[in-house]
């Protein structure tokens, strides 16, 4: 795996800059990224395979992360139910964590976890088998998805608002809060849906890797079941309740009116013309 697979694939998902490097430990290539920002101000990941049965990631804060650690500690409600949400969907994949706030592992995740501010971090998390049962193996596939469950899990509890990076400077004095703000489409949500309801389409049942096999992996829609233009400001998307995977047809057909389709209504559309093969 080239350390550009990894940075194409942040770069993509998350739509904002990564540097990616690799280094050798115990004989096994280690993948290092962060979120690029030239103040060491965010977070780094490594991830690594040890002998193709088990993939160990690590989360630590940068040098001079104090500021972010201060948001993720006072971080409002919503976002800590998203994150402890998005734990306990990867704890029921098997993952196992160890998790260390201000020195000390923590025994139960829950909000118990905010009771003192955040002055030191780390996180380790390890799955074995390193796929599903099933799945085909391929290593670049691996850690591309283990890296971004760790971002995906720590962004959670960002403060990312709607801002303009062009123009937003560091006035705030807040440096990857800058980094955040530009790319406030983040997946936190879209991921949280899919480890709860998976990948296949929840109107017709289309499953892209029963078909395609690897290539159709982890590859569907999401759809909003309250469109996006009728949320107000300061709605909050609950990922559970207001988002469903759907296949790109069914998307589409459900946007064929204002307001959509429900899933509901596009089942039965489909069931009455059903074309028995």
């Amino acid at each position: 795996m080239q350390c550009k697979d990894l940075q194409e694939y942040l770069e993509d998902v998350f739509s904002m800059p990564f540097c990616v490097s690799v280094e050798t430990q115990d004989g096994d290539d280690v993948y290092l990224s962060y979120p690029k920002n030239e103040d060491q101000a965010f977070f780094e990941v490594r991830t690594r395979i040890k002998n193709n049965i088990r993939v160990i990631v690590e989360i630590e804060p940068q040098k001079y992360a104090a500021q972010l650690l201060r948001e993720m500690s006072y971080a409002p409600n919503d976002k800590k139910k998203l994150f402890l949400a998005y734990y306990e969907a990867l704890r029921c994949k098997q993952v196992k964590f160890d998790l260390k706030i201000n020195g000390s592992l923590c025994s139960q995740i829950d909000d118990s976890l905010w009771k003192d501010p955040w002055k030191q971090l780390y996180c380790r998390f390890t799955r074995v088998p390193v796929i599903d049962l099933n799945d085909e193996y391929d290593e670049s596939f691996v850690v591309c998805e283990w890296t971004k469950q760790a971002y995906t899990l720590f962004f959670s509890l960002l403060n990312i608002v709607d801002a303009d990076f062009e123009h937003s400077g560091k006035e705030e004095g807040n440096c990857f809060q800058v980094v955040a703000n530009r790319y406030e489409r983040n997946p936190i949500n879209r991921e949280l849906c899919l480890a709860k309801k998976g990948y296949a389409c929840c109107v017709c049942g289309f499953d892209f890797k029963t078909v395609y096999g690897i290539i159709g992996q982890k590859f569907i829609h999401v759809h909003h079941l309250i469109p996006v233009s009728k949320m107000g400001p300061n709605y909050v998307v609950k990922p559970v309740e207001d988002l469903i995977p759907v296949c790109p047809n069914c998307h589409a057909m459900l946007h064929r009116k204002d307001p959509p389709y429900t899933p509901e209504e596009m089942r039965d559309i489909l069931s009455i013309n059903k074309i028995d093969s």
